[in-house]
């Protein structure tokens, strides 16, 4: 029901291109923030327009003293950069920051440098005359033609703590090029672990960020049988109290 449509939500995009781009030299970082005509779990489905008068009145060149922020985990007490540029184009909402010069702004540069940080997610309120209601196949749609941006965010792990969706794999080739991508990502977080460049509060976040794709790996080792999509209710219940520990320790940080 529209009236469901309502309020403050965030949501998450991940690109299947390579979308963003660090400078450390400069401590400049661009990328998307959003992407269109993808949709969600909510069935909510961005149009291209959807943020042009948000940026007209809140973007890096309007005159508002509340310009849309850059913010780590959609948390207002940690911006972490000062957009610079904010646009559409046919990808999406893509973005130029200037890093902050704070721990937390060299943290974040560093992570996007390092390829740790790939998605991003925007916190936003609907408009309630700007949603359309249209039907393909079964499922309803909601094409959002506008909405009230208020930031951007980067995240660590966004999608990436549920596992892989299984029906999606067709064949060998599939299944090897899953388990590449993750084994990878795994790579990526162990290096930094190793290297020791950011502050010790990421720690615990990287930690998770391996329990769950050790998850996801497990499950596409497995694929040829029947797997329900696995949650922390499936999880071993050692594993379990292990990940939840670490989220109330990481929302305590």
């Amino acid at each position: 029901m529209k009236d469901n449509k309502k309020g403050y939500k965030n949501a998450s995009c991940v690109l299947n291109v390579q979308e963003v781009k660090a400078d450390s030299k400069n401590g400049i970082v661009e990328g998307y923030f959003s992407g269109f005509n993808n949709i969600d779990s909510d069935s909510d489905r961005i149009l291209q327009g959807a943020f042009s008068k948000s940026i007209k009145e809140h973007g890096p060149s309007s005159e508002s003293n509340r310009k849309i922020a850059h913010l780590a985990y959609h948390d207002t007490r940690r911006p972490i950069g000062v957009l610079a540029e904010l646009k559409e184009d046919s990808t999406g909402l893509y973005f130029v920051s200037k890093m902050g010069s704070h721990t937390e702004g060299q943290d974040f540069l560093k992570m996007y440098e390092e390829g740790l940080i790939r998605e991003h997610s925007i916190g936003f309120n609907y408009i309630s005359d700007k949603i359309k209601e249209s039907k393909e196949g079964d499922q309803t749609i909601w094409d959002i033609q506008e909405v009230k941006l208020w930031e951007g965010s980067a995240v660590v792990f966004g999608a990436n703590s549920e596992t892989p969706n299984l029906s999606i794999i067709k064949s060998q080739d599939d299944l090897n090029n899953h388990l590449e991508e993750i084994n990878e990502r795994m790579e990526v977080f162990i290096k930094a672990l190793t290297d020791n460049n950011l502050s010790k509060k990421y720690n615990e976040l990287f930690v998770l960020e391996l329990m769950q794709l050790k998850e996801q790996y497990n499950s596409l080792l497995k694929f040829e049988k029947p797997i329900e999509k696995i949650t922390l209710q499936d999880q071993e219940p050692n594993l379990k109290e292990q990940e939840e520990e670490l989220k109330r320790r990481i929302l305590l940080s």
